[in-house]
């Protein structure tokens, strides 16, 4: 971010000083000023000055910067700054945003139903996307209906609805006009976007004629140039408007044609899919007027608008339910792959094609906030495809090598007959080359798609301009073409002559170098396939088969074959269809790697096979796959070094330093009366954006917005309100404080806006600002929008120093908008306050993090897609980082090596924060990476605690985890236990007495100082059936803890070099059980017991002896066992007959009586125990 906004302060004095240098182009005198004559000749040409054609373009639209324009539009209600966030990053730099001011006017009321006020809304939103650091245009027109005025070859005003807004006569260089002014007060604003310039002039409300719109276009296109900025017109046609086409008005228009002489760079014209037919013909004449000359770039504009389903005779209403947004695809890709196009505008159908607002929004803490998300065929259509431009799949071929690809031009030079005859292409000009069988001409020609690509796509022209132009190989005059071809067959025979065929079969495919542009060009669906003749591989040919909606762009190498084909059908997303891709000629079997990189993609099948040199590959899909197949044949004569991209993002705009301004419709929200996202039609006028924001008149209403400025200082907050009672308990708050309660006098209606300033502190970075009641209001409250006014800096925020805590020092957090906003606090617990820019606390967190070392980040930081800060450990710890489980089901790539707990935090919104941990040593780096920078979550945060031990691990004990931490380094597990071993990790004392079938036993050497401690020691897990012996000191043993209350006295004990007896209990267990490990007890008058495990051992009642029988040695055993006691524990089981855990009389008895055979079995009187203790999370373990 810092460096985005050092690039664009730069680019901000280059730009500002060539916005003077060529000002104003020269005449051939070298007169600066002069006004061009317009000559009687319709045909000929005037050359562009040198200084016109040097206009340096705010932002450059070319085949290395491509531009893709995206939809801010007024039919989405849309929140700008929301719009933004949504486009990716890696994209986000080539994208202009059109402030899309969407035609929707009564022509029976005689009023606006959608934007009341274009202009302010256009300012409004201008500013926001100046604060956002995005480049943008405005589009005020649809047709001939537009919110923003036209003047006319006089410079006077054209009646419209809104006239009365502006000044009533525009200066020759426009400079006084609101034109002028959205170039200058706005560095990110590029120009203006006209579409679908074909109907709606001379109307009552909107007198305006075409001819008047495009001399007004004349002085437009001649601003454009002096600012680097951009006209955009997009035209589509019906059977009325060929005299508005543009070869028309080239002809008809002397201003227009002398200004795209002069200006053409700075024209950029675009294809439009709203009307059913002339879908060639507005295609010839877009993609003529850009090789002829007469414009700087073209581009396209698709969408539902224009598509009629495959069973629609052209009678009757029109059926769309083929329709998906991939049926565009193919079209951008010849566009963009071989005719050299370099915009994608739109889709314009936002709320079908691109974006949706999320019903009843999200909540954000107490606050509900509005929300908008990409449509998935948004995602995997147009930003897919798009970014094969942006990482250079994709290289769009220049002008000049356009045309020599294409080679024929039909130069307009019709001057007689009805307006198709004059201004629109020959009416048989496409058909038997590339027109669809059973489609119609013109009016009738309503398929986008083509049948073949073995013939270019024919530019039909007005004049071909430049030496650029000049250079097509066959330039046919309309007029001539009724001698020229008198078949259509005679047509074909030329053309077969010029172009070769690169492949057969009979769907869409088309080359220009290494690159194929192939689909299935049925609507219906149907599969249809082509054999392509390789050009630079040396395998012989590849076979391509699509099923519904499938394409291809394939490029060739010589020992590879890369294919990204996408068939995404948004209405079926887990149908999966196949397309197949067989390579003959291949000299050892290929091999293929592939990716699905669609959204909510279904998982793509693919399978392949290979016999004779053919190999196939079987992709089922519903999305976009990229393929990459590996393979080499004997094929010779191959070409080679097809043109790289060197597709460039274009430079930020610089930096905006003029008024922010902050929408009423667009707040975050508590309690109040109700949003107008449209104001149009609520009774009230005179609000500034698209709507206002009821704020009513309750006690706890409440309303916020974030101000961000790259410089702490004074400002200026202007709140604009209306209200019919006077209002004075409402209160400004920033940053959580109070600043002051507002004074709000009452207007005559809601229609009389007020405003009220208020000077506030703002520091570098977001700031949240809040109006909140203290009370109930006496009437109900309107916000239209606030305004922020002072010094936001030059956009770069000064590095603030690093931070730091006791575990975790110098923590320097890279998301400088945000940075603020992170701290470093101790003590954290239940009640913590887990974000600077929030005030979300946590409800619930475990008992280990009880007091840890917290950073408390921005969740604001959670929009940013690069690591967010780095940090050094101040001793060895371990590290924990909490992140909304939104999340981490697509768990961030730099979380990879942490380890997920078991445990959770709990936020005051109810949200869950799922925890993991990592291991540091002192002075090492911590990278805390993005947390993935989607809006629908929050931030994570960070904990730190004294280094946790890790698990440990013997033979049958497992995963021995420690949680007594002061302690834990001085435990430990080993296997050679006997007379002489030290019995603590923290002492030397050692064993000099124990049964002998413990010798060897793996052994847990525990840490005296244990102790004292009164909480769990431990757990493990044990990898097979076990016996546990556990050995208590006997000072313990006269106050069992509660947990040793279900283990078996053994009969045994382990005596130490301190005279100290520890007593053995036992308990037997299964593979897998988990083990815990108690106090003991707490007294440090006691020594800490010490734990054995040994295979689970098996005893037979009555054998003393252990040697399988039951007889006179076990009772002698038993006899000499009660006196002097037992060395092995087992025998001490085996003696214990009545299981009452003591040797005693009856014991002996019984084992008498059963040995003379007098009893058959022993009788039991067992000890009732407790069943073992449930292990239950410790207060020392987090993890």
């Amino acid at each position: 971010m810092k460096l985005k906004k050092i690039c664009a302060a730069l680019l901000s004095a280059a730009l500002l000083t060539s916005s003077f240098a060529y000002a104003l182009p020269k005449d051939t005198a070298g007169n600066a000023g002069s006004t061009p004559s317009f000559l009687g000749d319709p045909f000929q040409v005037s050359t562009m000055t040198a200084e016109a054609a040097s206009s340096v373009m705010r932002r450059p639209c070319s085949p290395d910067q491509p531009m893709l324009i995206v939809h801010i539009d007024t039919w989405n209600y849309a929140d700008p700054a929301k719009i933004i966030a949504l486009i990716p990053e890696d994209i986000k730099p080539y994208v202009v945003f059109n402030i899309s001011l969407s035609i929707n006017w009564s022509s029976t009321d005689h009023k606006w139903l959608m934007v009341q006020d274009g202009y302010e809304c256009a300012k409004s939103w201008l500013k926001t996307c100046a604060d956002e650091g995005v480049w943008c245009m405005v589009q005020p027109a649809s047709g001939g209906q537009c919110h923003l005025p036209d003047y006319d070859s006089s410079g006077n005003i054209v009646n419209y609805p809104n006239k009365s807004q502006f000044v009533s006569h525009a200066d020759d260089d426009y400079e006084n006009t609101i034109y002028a002014e959205f170039f200058r007060d706005y560095p990110n604003f590029i120009g203006f976007n006209y579409s679908e310039q074909f109907w709606g002039f001379e109307s009552q409300d909107f007198p305006v004629t075409p001819i008047q719109r495009y001399q007004h276009f004349a002085k437009l296109l001649k601003l454009c140039n002096k600012y680097g900025g951009y006209l955009n017109i997009n035209w589509c046609a019906n059977y009325w408007s060929a005299a508005l086409n543009p070869v028309a008005m080239l002809k008809r228009c002397p201003e227009w044609r002398s200004a795209c002489e002069q200006y053409s760079a700075n024209l950029q014209l675009e294809e439009k899919y709203t009307q059913l037919g002339f879908s060639e013909d507005v295609e010839s004449e877009v993609l003529g007027a850009y090789l002829s000359g007469y414009c700087g770039n073209y581009g396209v504009r698709y969408d539902e608008t224009g598509w009629s389903d495959s069973t629609w005779s052209g009678n009757g209403d029109v059926t769309k339910e083929q329709y998906r947004q991939i049926t565009g695809l193919p079209i951008h890709m010849e566009r963009m792959a071989l005719n050299g196009a370099t915009i994608i505008d739109g889709p314009e159908l936002v709320w079908a094609d691109d974006f949706a607002e999320k019903w009843g929004g999200i909540k954000d803490g107490d606050y509900s906030c509005r929300s908008w998300d990409t449509k998935d065929q948004y995602v995997n259509d147009t930003l897919g495809f798009f970014r094969k431009l942006v990482d250079g799949t994709i290289r769009i071929p220049t002008r000049q090598e356009v045309i020599e690809r294409t080679k024929v031009v039909v130069i307009q030079d019709n001057t007689t007959g009805d307006n198709h005859n004059k201004y629109s292409t020959y009416p048989t000009l496409f058909e038997g080359l590339y027109r669809m069988s059973g489609d119609g001409n013109l009016d009738k020609n309503y398929n986008p798609y083509k049948s073949t690509g073995r013939y270019p796509t024919i530019p039909t022209v007005y004049a071909l301009r430049d030496s650029v132009a000049k250079s097509f190989q066959v330039q046919i005059k309309q007029s001539s073409i009724p001698s020229r071809w008198s078949s259509i067959s005679a047509k074909q025979d030329e053309f077969n002559k010029l172009f070769a065929s690169d492949y057969y079969g009979n769907c869409y495919a088309g080359r220009y170098e290494n690159t194929w542009v192939t689909y299935n060009s049925n609507k219906d669906g149907s599969n249809c396939g082509a054999v392509l003749s390789l050009k630079y591989n040396t395998c012989k040919d590849l076979d391509v088969n699509f099923n519904q909606y499938g394409n291809a762009l394939i490029k060739e190498y010589s020992d590879r074959i890369d294919i990204y084909a996408n068939n995404f059908d948004e209405k079926a997303q887990t149908t999966l269809r196949t397309d197949t891709f067989k390579i003959s000629g291949c000299a050892a079997k290929p091999s293929y790697s592939a990716k699905d990189t669609g959204r909510n993609q279904t998982a793509s099948q693919i399978s392949e096979s290979y016999a004779n040199g053919t190999y196939t590959l079987t992709v089922k899909h519903n999305g976009p796959v990229e393929i990459s197949i590996q393979c080499k044949g004997n094929e010779t004569g191959r070409l080679s070094n097809p043109k790289a991209s060197s597709v460039k993002a274009p430079a930020y705009p610089s930096f905006y330093t003029g008024v922010r301004q902050y929408e009423g419709e667009f707040f975050d929200t508590q309690n109040v009366e109700g949003n107008v996202a449209n104001g149009c039609g609520s009774g009230v006028t005179g609000f500034w954006g698209q709507g206002f924001l009821k704020y009513g008149a309750k006690n706890n209403a409440a309303v916020r917005d974030t101000v961000s400025t790259t410089k702490a200082g004074k400002f200026d907050l202007t709140l604009r309100y209306s209200a019919t009672s006077d209002i004075n308990n409402v209160d400004l708050y920033v940053n959580g404080s109070k600043v002051k309660t507002l004074s709000m006098p009452k207007g005559s209606s809601y229609s009389d806006w007020k405003t009220v300033t208020q000077s506030i502190d703002l520091k570098a970075g977001d700031n949240q600002v809040e109006l909140k009641s203290n009370a109930a209001l006496a009437g109900s409250l309107y916000l239209d929008c606030f305004t922020v006014k002072g010094d936001f800096g030059t956009g770069t925020i000064e590095d603030p120093d690093p931070i730091s805590g006791t575990l975790l020092k110098d923590l320097t957090v890279t998301d400088t908008e945000n940075a603020a906003d992170w701290s470093i606090y101790q003590d954290f617990s239940v009640g913590s306050k887990l974000f600077g820019d929030r005030d979300l606390t946590a409800t619930s967190i475990p008992a280990g993090l009880a007091g840890a070392e917290a950073i408390r980040t921005a969740c604001d930081s959670k929009l940013v897609t690069a690591n967010l800060g780095t940090c050094k450990a101040g001793a060895d710890i371990t590290v924990y980082v909490a992140m909304d489980s939104r999340v981490t089901s697509a768990l961030p790539a730099w979380l990879s090596g942490w380890t997920k707990t078991a445990n959770t935090i709990q936020t005051s919104n109810d949200l869950t924060l799922e925890l993991y941990k990592k291991n540091f040593n002192a002075g090492e780096t911590i990278t805390l990476g993005t947390n993935g920078g989607s809006n629908e979550s929050v931030n994570y945060i960070v904990l730190a605690v004294a280094k946790e031990v890790e698990p440990i691990s013997g033979k049958i004990i497992q995963e021995l985890t420690v949680f007594d931490k002061e302690n834990a380094a001085d435990w430990s597990i080993y296997y050679d236990v006997k007379v002489g071993s030290v019995l603590y990790g923290d002492r030397d004392l050692t064993i000099t007495s124990m049964p002998k079938n413990l010798v060897n036993a793996e052994t847990i050497r525990t840490a005296c100082d244990s102790k004292l401690s009164t909480n769990d020691l431990g757990k493990f897990t044990v990898s097979t059936d076990a016996t546990i012996y556990t050995a208590v000191d006997t000072r313990v043993v006269e106050n069992m803890p509660e947990w040793l209350k279900a283990w078996t006295f053994a009969g045994c004990s382990v005596t130490t070099s301190n005279d100290v007896t520890l007593m053995l209990y036992k308990l037997n267990v299964k593979k897998g059980d988990v083990v815990a490990l108690g106090t003991n007890g707490g007294s440090g008058n006691s020594a800490n017991y010490i734990v054995f495990a040994v295979p689970q051992e098996k005893i037979v009642k009555g054998d003393v002896n252990l040697d399988g029988v039951i007889n006179g040695f076990d009772l002698i055993l038993a006899k000499r066992g009660m006196a002097n006691g037992f060395t092995d524990t087992r025998s001490f089981d085996a003696a214990d007959v009545d299981k009452d855990e003591k040797l005693e009389k009856d014991d002996i008895t019984q084992l008498q009586n059963f040995i003379k055979l007098s009893a058959k079995e022993f009788t039991e009187t067992p000890v009732t125990k407790p069943a073992p203790a449930v292990l239950t999370e410790p207060a020392g373990d987090p993890g």
